[in-house]
């Protein structure tokens, strides 16, 4: 099983918020999308490449990212993943998803716990949500999420 290890070390902030001083990429000038699920379309920030994927969530407060909010990492390939909560300030669920998008499995994940937290086949897509948010906007196994592309 290849595990690709996500460190996320950022600078970042919503619209709503003043720059975040930890985070390499603030919020604000991160590419966005909407992304839908059967029951609604999220938000996502994009995280496209090697180094934005390395800082993902990390440093981000409560204040920075509303609830609905969600950031997508976007791989160059399908591949077993595995994420991590270093420097991560905020309880996350983390949704993996396949190349077609479905769900494959989603994770809860611990504030700065480095324990690995696996996905359950090969994703492309990894879903980082406020924890408890997945359930709410209906992502769960099984389902296709859209417009990743």
């Amino acid at each position: 099983m290849v595990t690709t290890f996500i460190a996320l070390i950022s600078i970042g902030c919503a619209p709503h918020a003043g720059p975040n001083p930890n985070r390499i990429y603030q919020l604000k000038d991160l590419a966005r999308r909407n992304i839908k699920t059967p029951k609604t379309a999220i938000p996502v920030w994009i995280m496209d490449d090697e180094s934005k994927r390395s800082e993902g969530m990390m440093f981000l407060t409560n204040k920075e990212v509303k609830d609905t909010e969600g950031m997508l990492f976007v791989f160059p390939d399908e591949a077993a993943r595995s994420f991590w909560m270093r420097n991560t300030i905020l309880p996350l669920d983390i949704c993996y998803l396949s190349k077609s998008g479905k769900v494959l499995n989603v994770a809860k994940a611990r504030p700065y716990d480095e324990s690995p937290v696996p996905s359950a086949g090969p994703a492309m897509f990894v879903l980082e949500l406020k924890q408890g948010m997945a359930v709410k906007l209906g992502v769960k196994p099984g389902v296709t999420v859209t417009n990743l592309h």
